[in-house]
């Protein structure tokens, strides 16, 4: 062969390499025909496609695709490369935390080297590699497993700034996908959780409150302009685990909890106790120790998660600037879980990554779960008295009802309704009539942003507050509002 045509050929197979697999498969049968003369003339059609090939990636256009998932800016130095664990799993997360910690600059991270991750640890990977903020990562890769996963969930998109072109797998993966304003998380999470379990209702439920309310401690306390990076993935035979879970990660690059934390609770001491008293109801950056909660914020994400993560035998990491807490439930007892910090003492994440693991059909009936849950909350929430203000049944003729589900999930606009709408009623001592028809789920801390100075109001001015068509989950969470709300 000649010299310059073997260069030639050389050069097209190595931009094949970088081919996705099933692209090249599908292009040799439309060669190749179902006849053996057709073979041959398709040989000689990939042989033309090998330099045509070469030809279009050369070709100079106006966005230059980079080699890997990810290039580095020309007039950079070059980075020092982090020996990443050749497996990146939930189950065995110190490694994965171990060699991040170990570079507190700016670093690259070859996926290559990687032979399986799980989602979180690509969520975690995908917001320090942001490249239009601060990026600390550099991420490559294009022919390990890990690197071709990353690749089909969208890492090039998330780490560029790009909405993926399509949400995901139905059942298997929920891409990754950046988080900036209030207004995306309810949208994104019912998304994401109708994705990846399109079939449990139950579960669907219970993913969706887990996401809503990560994603909203990233856009309230993470102080990360860029927010939040989100994903899920489907976890089974394929990654070996004897029964299917859904995997949720979110991570954002920002102060941290501990950070978050102190300054409203001045004797925080470090960060491990700072991720551990996060898991406490009540217990916020919003508001002081001691108290129920600020008008966003009612600081009880954090401690419902976990207490799901416990009813339902799941996983759970928190990990943070200098320290890494996970919470592993007991799927034969819902009363025993174990609370443990990866050692060596430091190791964290530069900002704050969360991932949750829920076993696919533990939660049967997630209306009495969050039940339970709200009442280990009243157990641990210290009362003077009980008041029961909110009326649930019918309210009279004359009183018009609103509407809440045009607010839903967006704290900032559950407030202003408030603001704007209830408590004026309230303060001219009109009855106030809420109507919760197409909500199944509320977060508490929705809740907490839409009725809790409403309901102190009204308590006040002896105003009653109707309710109605509020599921049972709905109501719970409202009569724990009431709870609080009135008893200091």
């Amino acid at each position: 062969m000649h010299e310059a045509t073997e260069g030639r050929v050389d050069r097209a197979l190595q931009l094949l390499d970088g081919i996705d697999a099933d692209f090249i498969r599908k292009r040799l049968s439309l060669l190749a025909g179902d006849n053996d003369q057709a073979v041959v003339i398709g040989a000689r059609r990939l042989w033309d496609a090998l330099f045509s090939v070469e030809e279009l990636v050369a070709r100079p256009t106006e966005e230059p695709k980079p080699v890997g998932l990810l290039a580095d800016p020309l007039d950079e130095p070059a980075r020092p490369l982090v020996a990443l664990p050749s497996r990146l799993l939930l189950e065995n997360p110190g490694p994965f935390f171990q060699a991040l910690s170990a570079h507190k600059g700016r670093f690259e991270i070859d996926l290559d080297r990687v032979e399986v991750s799980h989602m979180f640890a690509l969520v975690g990977l995908a917001t320090l590699a942001r490249s239009d903020g601060q990026a600390s990562a550099i991420v490559r890769g294009s022919h390990s497993d890990a690197a071709r996963f990353a690749h089909a969930v969208g890492m090039e998109e998330v780490v560029a700034g790009k909405k993926p072109v399509t949400p995901g797998e139905p059942g298997r993966t929920a891409k990754l996908r950046r988080i900036q304003s209030p207004d995306q998380i309810e949208p994104l999470s019912r998304e994401i959780a109708g994705l990846i379990l399109p079939e449990d209702v139950e579960g669907k439920h219970a993913i969706k409150y887990i996401i809503v309310e990560l994603l909203r401690n990233v856009i309230q306390h993470s102080a990360d302009p860029l927010g939040g990076v989100v994903a899920a993935q489907r976890m089974d035979e394929r990654q070996h685990y004897a029964r299917a879970s859904i995997q949720v990660a979110v991570a954002d690059a920002g102060q941290g909890v501990f950070s978050a934390l102190k300054p409203r609770h001045a004797g925080l001491s470090s960060a491990h106790e700072a991720l551990e008293k996060a898991l406490w109801p009540h217990y916020s950056g919003a508001f002081d120790e001691g108290g129920t909660g600020s008008s966003e914020n009612a600081g009880m994400g954090l401690f419902i998660i976990s207490e799901m993560a416990k009813l339902t035998g799941s996983r759970m990491l928190l990990a943070s600037r200098g320290a890494t807490l996970i919470l592993l439930g007991d799927p034969e007892d819902v009363d025993s879980h174990t609370l443990t910090f990866l050692n060596p003492e430091g190791l964290g994440f530069p900002g704050t990554l969360v991932a949750f693991e829920l076993p696919i059909g533990r939660v049967a009936d997630f209306d009495a779960m969050l039940e339970v849950v709200r009442e280990r909350a009243r157990e641990r929430t210290p009362r003077r008295q009980i008041n029961k203000w909110l009326r649930f049944e019918g309210r009279p003729s004359d009183v018009m009802p609103l509407l809440v589900n045009f607010t839903a999930e967006d704290t900032i606009a559950a407030q202003r309704f408030a603001s704007a709408q209830l408590q004026p009623l309230v303060m001219q001592r009109k009855p106030v009539a809420l109507d919760f028809r197409g909500l199944d789920v509320c977060t508490q801390s929705f809740l907490h942003a839409l009725l809790f100075e409403v309901l102190r109001l009204g308590w006040a001015l002896r105003v009653p507050i109707y309710v109605e068509n509020a599921s049972p989950a709905v109501r719970s969470g409202l009569q724990m509002l009431e709870n609080y709300a009135l008893s200091g």
